[in-house]
């Protein structure tokens, strides 16, 4: 079997990460002389990590988010009042195992989209599948649904 017909193989086994790096990975086996071990090591973590980057991008894409903001972005300065100790404990995710709720209120124009966006991004960071919805667009499409179709907005929500 050569180069070509492994990375065939490897793309019918759906291990597209492997097939994608196995020259690279085999010319630097090659330059090092690197045991055979060491090279499938690396090639399985290619594979892996390729798993991971596209489950991330498919779960930022359901979440709703328009952007990957985070906490270390947001200017404190902005508004002193918000509660910083507590949105970096929103952030840690620790309601999520407690199996708690968030609830952010307050008045318009005072950060609160961008905590939630910073804890939502970072539940999918963490591996959380998240619905990241507003809370006036939401409840107005609700209100003007029909009974079936309040009933699959609930059931996404």
């Amino acid at each position: 079997m050569n180069t070509q017909d492994i990375e065939n193989t490897l793309r019918k086994l759906r291990l597209s990460g492997m097939a994608q790096t196995l020259q690279t990975r085999l010319m630097q086996a090659q330059a090092a002389q690197e045991p055979f071990l060491d090279t499938l090591s690396s090639l399985l973590q290619d594979e892996l990590d390729q798993r991971r980057s596209r489950l991330m991008a498919r779960r930022f894409k359901l979440s709703g988010l328009d952007e990957k903001p985070s906490l270390a972005d947001f200017d404190w300065r902005f508004n002193p009042k918000l509660p910083r100790g507590a949105c970096f404990e929103l952030h840690s995710l620790k309601f999520l195992s407690e199996g708690a709720n968030a609830l952010l209120v307050g008045k318009p124009g005072t950060g609160k989209s961008h905590v939630a966006k910073a804890v939502a991004y970072q539940a999918t960071l963490q591996g959380y599948d998240v619905a990241y919805v507003e809370a006036d667009g939401a409840l107005a499409r609700y209100a003007l649904a029909d009974a079936d179709e309040r009933a699959r907005l609930l059931k996404g929500w």
